[in-house]
């Protein structure tokens, strides 16, 4: 386990050598100092040089070579181990439940399944101590009345704390735009219902997240579905597009850390996206749900920063970053704040006492923010091991994002490969992973797969690894 100045030696490291890389005083191909040699030079250790080196791979900026060292990575070869980015669909479609959504869901609750499947932590990054000794305190404070509703919007104490933190995404919001909800699927349900009716038109990236496709079947509405680069986010020239050609009434985009993709949306994007909205008059459903896992720097920031006519809702949470069984989550709008607050009055009424005042109370005394850096350096190490792992048992041609937050990985076969035979084939085996046809409305997507890499200390998945790229040679044999 590094200490603390360790974690920091070894980043800062691997920060100084890409800013050679990007500015080229190290060269494409060119052979990275050795261990030993940049070990002495710099005055550290040979595991604090080791550990920057898989850092920069783990970025797609350095590779090892047998018996050759570290060279600097041709940009074409980083490309080629990404997925790619596959097909929109500009014509409208009603969105139906896909074959395989409920065993996904079903085998969160089995501990006998390897759970690579959803999207969700282990039990070992909730802060248990912390949470267990804030609710001991609520209630010695407020007593039963602790039990009692709390109506919509929300506690002042909850709001107030997420319109601070929103700061760090660069969004200058008041305690009075913010609604208190009970998750963040409870969230998007609400914005959508707010502005929309059944039959309407809503933009969607694709792939997506299979919840948000659940939620636009049960209302009702259609889809187009916008194309998504690994990378970059959505495909900007699609939307203005389909959004010139459609009347559209919600775009659904989650900027930061996509699910499945892991893509960030670039700045110019994000000025775009919220132009467009502004031009067209359509509302931005923003999804920032895994924006607190950024694995080094700055978070990203919210598309609420970039948002000049008032179109952005803002939907967040701590599922993901603390703990889904909390159950906490919030919307953030100006413009449509009294259409937001009138669905989830009559809606869903009321959120959880208890739960708000814990996650308020975890908010203001700072320990979010420590458990964040903890967190974060623990998702990174693991999505870096897995990835690894997983080109190393797949069959060749495999291709897998290099995320550079949250905790999921997006896998690519070539197109012999049947990503959700795999999936069945792999639950008769009692592990869990989710196909990629599960994050469209399309029939695509078919040789691609999410895995979690949320699970640290499950001994099991390495071995789970490779049982799934021995399934897949299976295929085609």
């Amino acid at each position: 386990m590094k200490t603390e100045p360790e974690k920091a030696t070894y980043r800062q490291l691997a920060d100084d050598l890409q800013k050679l890389i990007e500015k080229k005083t190290l060269r494409l191909c060119d052979r990275m100092p050795s261990l030993r040699k940049l070990a002495t030079d710099r005055g550290v250790s040979l595991t604090t040089v080791q550990s920057a080196y898989e850092v920069l791979e783990n970025r797609g900026l350095i590779e090892a070579r047998p018996r050759s060292g570290f060279f600097v990575c041709p940009r074409i070869r980083v490309e080629e181990r990404l997925p790619s980015m596959q097909q929109g669909r500009k014509r409208a479609a009603r969105v139906e439940r896909p074959d395989f959504y409920e065993e996904v869901m079903t085998a969160i609750n089995d501990p006998e399944i390897i759970p690579l499947g959803c999207a969700i932590p282990s039990d070992e990054v909730y802060p248990e101590k912390t949470l267990a000794r804030l609710t001991n305190a609520a209630l010695r404070k407020h007593g039963a009345k602790i039990f009692r509703y709390t109506i919509c919007p929300g506690r002042a104490d909850l709001r107030h704390q997420v319109a601070h933190r929103l700061l760090s995404s660069g969004a200058n919001v008041t305690e009075d735009e913010v609604i208190t909800t009970t998750g963040v699927t409870e969230a998007v349900v609400v914005a959508l219902s707010a502005v929309t009716e059944p039959g309407d038109l809503v933009a969607v990236e694709m792939p997506t997240f299979f919840g948000i496709l659940r939620i636009i079947e049960s209302l009702k509405l259609k889809v187009v579905e916008v194309p998504v680069c690994p990378i970059q986010g959505m495909n900007m020239d699609f939307l203005d597009e389909v959004t010139s050609k459609h009347e559209i009434k919600a775009c659904v985009v989650q900027p930061n850390f996509h699910n499945p993709t892991g893509a960030v949306m670039g700045r110019a994007d994000r000025e775009r996206l919220a132009t467009l909205a502004a031009q067209r008059e359509f509302a931005i459903i923003e999804d920032d749900l895994y924006g607190d896992l950024v694995y080094e720097g700055k978070r990203p920031t919210s598309l609420l920063a970039h948002d000049k006519d008032g179109r952005v809702i803002h939907c967040g949470g701590v599922s993901k970053s603390l703990s889904p069984g909390l159950r906490v989550g919030w919307l953030v709008s100006k413009r449509y704040y009294e259409e937001l607050k009138a669905v989830k009055s009559v809606s869903f009424s009321a959120s959880s006492t208890l739960s708000e005042i814990v996650v308020a109370s975890f908010l203001a005394d700072g320990g979010f923010d420590r458990h964040l850096r903890k967190v974060r350096q623990l998702y990174q190490d693991q999505a870096m091991k897995m990835r690894e792992a997983v080109f190393a048992a797949f069959p060749e041609g495999t291709r897998v994002n290099a995320p550079t937050g949250s905790f999921i990985l997006w896998v690519q076969l070539p197109l012999q490969y049947d990503c959700e035979q795999l999936a069945k084939d792999a639950l008769n085996e009692d592990i869990s992973v989710a196909p990629g046809t599960i994050f469209t409305a399309s029939e695509g997507l078919r040789n691609f797969l999410r895995l979690n890499c949320g699970f640290a200390s499950d001994e099991r998945i390495p071995k789970a690894i490779v049982r799934l790229g021995e399934l897949l040679r299976e295929q085609v044999q």
